[in-house]
């Protein structure tokens, strides 16, 4: 069920541009300014995986993408300084315009209990509605809502642990004491936080993480954890699937209508 939420990094990113272009067309509409900035490398976001299973490929330069996240730092937001300049009443009409007002939300009820809002008449909802089309939204929010459901119960597998124990044993023949696919992670994460505002520091905890990023895909690919991971998901996923297929069908159709219109438009 993740999968029918993974977009490549080349669909991010147009469907990205797409939805931003829309975003500065109807905040121009009201009477705004919006600036768009440069597209960030999706590469990094499309290779995330919920089990902390690495790429084949780009871990190879990349790791866990963690140092990489670091040195890159946050977005930049090219609507900062503008915003900054502006009186407080025009700042929340520019604010509203893009977000939507409080009393204009409306909630949506997910399967697992979980309440969410959003503005069906912001610039950023109508721009996403022009992508994605009107209701993706709160489809995508329920089909997120099942797949953490499926991720949940894959976790808790007899399957996982055992998929998990073996590369564990895998990493202790290669001197490593873990016990979990996140703890590699985690490691480097700690060793970030203590080399903060040095770069020198932050380069040495990349290096680091690059071999141990280097043998973790080794075991991975040795103790075939992704094929045997992706065995216990497609198992624990089944009774959500069969719950929820009128959902996932649509949020499929949605999704192929919007990468089809996007792409589209970038060969013509």
């Amino acid at each position: 069920m993740s999968g029918a939420l993974h977009f490549s990094a080349a669909e991010q990113t147009a469907l990205r541009d797409s939805e931003e272009a829309l975003i500065r067309a109807c905040m121009r509409e009201q009477g705004h300014e919006y600036r768009i900035g440069p597209a960030r490398d999706a590469r990094r976001a499309a290779a995330i995986n919920p089990y902390t299973l690495l790429s084949t490929q780009w871990s190879k330069s990349d790791g866990y993408g963690l140092t990489g996240e670091v040195l890159e730092g946050p977005p930049n937001d090219p609507n900062e300084d503008m915003l900054a300049a502006l009186p407080d009443a025009e700042r929340e009409e520019w604010q509203q315009a893009l977000l939507g007002r409080q009393d204009d939300h409306v909630e949506v009820s997910l399967p697992s209990g979980r309440r969410i809002s959003y503005s069906p008449h912001s610039c950023a909802q109508t721009a996403r509605d022009d992508v994605y089309g009107e209701g993706w939204s709160e489809l995508r929010y329920v089909v997120e809502d099942l797949s953490n459901d499926a991720i949940r119960r894959t976790l808790e597998s007899p399957g996982f642990h055992e998929a998990e124990a073996d590369w564990a044993s895998c990493m202790a023949d290669l001197g490593y004491s873990y016990t979990t696919l996140e703890d590699p992670r985690k490691e480097i994460l700690g060793q970030l936080a203590e080399a903060e505002g040095d770069h020198d520091q932050v380069l040495a905890v990349g290096d680091r993480e690059l071999a141990l990023a280097r043998d973790d895909l080794s075991c991975q690919l040795e103790r075939h954890t992704h094929q045997r991971i992706a065995d216990v998901q497609a198992k624990a996923e089944r009774p959500v699937r069969a719950e929820a297929k009128e959902e996932l069908g649509r949020f499929q159709q949605a999704k192929r209508v919007a990468l089809s219109r996007v792409l589209q438009s970038e060969d013509s």
